[in-house]
């Protein structure tokens, strides 16, 4: 496996697909590729501390496909923003092993309508495939104008 995104043909027509590559670090946690990038992840509890949770990877997933999205919507829709950033996090019980509930917050500084701000949160959303893939009624997102 090479990792990476592909073109595919199926009978439903295009797809695409994404691969990884992950190898065990011998302990607890595991060095990632995908494509040209290597990632580390590990954890803090009997693990060397040495790249971020699996749970912390999926947010920052989710924070970029957010980010992407918002960032590609802004240039289609002429908006003048000034500085963008988003914040996510999410919990569980210790008793249960997934998250409960994620939540972001979109901070934007801009002279925009709120209304076309929104709109960009709405069709960021829409068109967000890990947004889509975790599930918008376990998402909470919000804006705030600066």
């Amino acid at each position: 496996m090479d990792g990476g995104v592909k073109m595919l043909m199926s009978e439903d027509g295009k797809k695409l697909e994404y691969s990884i590559q992950a190898r065990w670090d011998g302990n607890v946690g595991a060095f990632i590729t995908v494509r040209k990038f290597n990632l580390r992840t590990d954890t803090n509890t009997d693990g060397g501390d040495e790249g971020p949770l699996p749970a912390e990877m999926l947010l920052s997933a989710l924070s970029g496909c957010l980010m992407i999205n918002w960032g590609r919507l802004i240039r289609k829709m002429h908006l003048k923003v000034e500085s963008l950033n988003i914040v996510v996090s999410g919990w569980r019980n210790l008793h249960e092993p997934q998250l409960q509930e994620i939540n972001y917050v979109v901070r934007v500084k801009t002279s925009e309508p709120r209304e076309r701000i929104e709109k960009v949160k709405a069709l960021a959303e829409k068109y967000g495939t890990v947004f889509n893939t975790i599930g918008k009624e376990k998402i909470k997102g919000r804006v705030e104008m600066i």
